[in-house]
């Protein structure tokens, strides 16, 4: 775009988002965040099943998911989802806080475009599907309840706290 003429570059924006449809899920995600067209990334969302977002890297979902949390909370809450339910399909239990982290943000965002049944189906399927994953479902559970996650604190934290009870002495 930086050879085109100042004039005509909207003609060739159009152009170039019209010659992109046929590509993947993914690569439309990007493209569409990157170039902050709202309404065709909505659009994309909408027409995408959950198990499509899904398969997608969150490289590209979590982008679309924060540009679409203003004005289409109710879509932006299926990309936060399918983020999350990737990490429980995948098995990744290294990465569960990161999909309790994104649970949350589909609930905020569920609750924003008012789509409470959505949450509750959600709730409902990753409880059933996942009870036995114990290092995920008690936080998950807590979540559904209304609570807010808190990070938890990190190494350096534990490690000052630790040797001050140790040593008598107070923590950081």
């Amino acid at each position: 775009m930086k050879f085109v003429p100042t004039t005509k570059r909207t003609a060739w924006h159009e152009k170039a988002l019209n010659a992109a449809s046929g590509a993947d899920l993914h690569s439309l995600l990007e493209l569409f965040a990157e170039t902050e067209e709202m309404e065709r990334l909505a659009d994309l969302v909408r027409k995408s099943s959950d198990e499509a977002l899904e398969k997608v890297s969150h490289f590209a979902t979590e982008l679309a998911a924060k540009r679409l949390e203003k004005n289409h909370p109710g879509l932006s809450a299926r990309l936060w989802r399918a983020q999350g339910m990737r990490i429980l399909d995948a098995k990744k239990s290294k990465y569960y806080n990161a999909a309790l982290s994104n649970f949350e943000q589909a609930r905020d965002c569920y609750q924003r475009a008012e789509l409470a049944t959505e949450w509750e189906q959600t709730v409902r399927w990753v409880c059933r599907s996942h009870y036995r994953k114990t290092g995920f479902i008690s936080g998950f559970q807590a979540l559904a309840a209304g609570s807010q996650r808190s990070e938890p604190p990190s190494f350096l934290k534990r490690a000052h706290t630790r040797w001050g009870e140790r040593h008598g002495r107070d923590a950081c």
